[in-house]
């Protein structure tokens, strides 16, 4: 009766397991595109969730939160037309906002940018004599 029970279920079990081949192309194109992500400025907003208890001199317990180090590559000056400049592999105009700062100034081969606190100039870089053009 049992191996009966058992034999007349087998079919139906094994076809609900069988996944077409259109489902699976489906699902594949679906996580294909590549996903954006978190800079490293938006890292270092988040709060640390843990919280660590210390013992104080005077034996009273305290709470800290450890914070994180993320080092930031420096800013690069690439290459700068009109009011607009690529500054690390992305264009920015005059106003826009990179990390802190915010694109004051541009002219052919520098960039001032200000923050509430500091004043930063970006160069671009000195001519490379090894590179020649040649115009027919």
């Amino acid at each position: 009766m049992k191996k009966q029970f058992l034999l007349s279920f087998l079919p139906i079990a094994l076809t609900a397991n069988i996944i077409s081949h259109d489902t699976v192309s489906k699902q594949i194109t679906e996580i294909k595109p590549p996903r954006k992500g978190v800079s490293a400025a938006d890292v270092l907003r988040v709060k640390s969730p843990f919280i660590l208890l210390r013992e104080n001199k005077d034996g009273t317990k305290a709470t800290y939160t450890v914070r994180r180090e993320v080092k930031l590559p420096p800013l690069r000056l690439e290459s700068c037309i009109n009011k607009n400049v690529k500054i690390n592999g992305k264009w920015y105009k005059e106003g826009d906002r990179v990390r802190q700062y915010t694109i004051v100034n541009v002219s052919a081969t520098e960039a001032l940018l200000k923050s509430k606190s500091k004043e930063l100039k970006l160069f671009l870089n000195q001519k490379n004599d090894k590179i020649q053009f040649k115009v027919n």
